[in-house]
């Protein structure tokens, strides 16, 4: 994994009304798992690879968190915000959560298709 792959913190309303949407992938969590992400950098991990959606999937994404965040998931959930070509090469589409969030999402699963150097 680049070591130039920036993982912001993005608020909802910024995330959902960006202008470069194309440009980013985004992953939504809690706090804690936000924080030990921005501290730690993403987990490269076949076995449980970390989700990620294109813009227009957060609405859909913080609905579905909601029903394990008591009250606004909005206020709880952490969206977090990556430039999608430092990860392109190593993502998988995930094809039941871009049914269900009618976005495109996928998996960053490591198993990348070409070198970095």
């Amino acid at each position: 994994m680049p070591d130039e792959i920036r993982l912001t913190r993005v608020p909802s309303l910024a995330a959902t009304h960006t202008k470069e949407a194309g440009n980013f992938l985004y992953h939504i969590t809690d706090a804690p798992v936000a924080s030990l992400l921005l501290q730690n950098g993403l987990p490269l991990n076949k076995r449980h690879p970390l989700m990620l959606t294109e813009q227009n999937g957060i609405s859909a994404w913080l609905a579905k968190i909601s029903e394990y965040l008591h009250g606004n998931a909005s206020e709880k959930a952490v969206i977090l915000r990556l430039r999608r070509v430092m990860v392109e090469d190593a993502l998988e589409p995930d094809l039941d959560h871009t049914a269900e969030f009618a976005s495109n999402c996928y998996l960053l699963s490591g198993n990348f298709n070409r070198t970095i150097s």
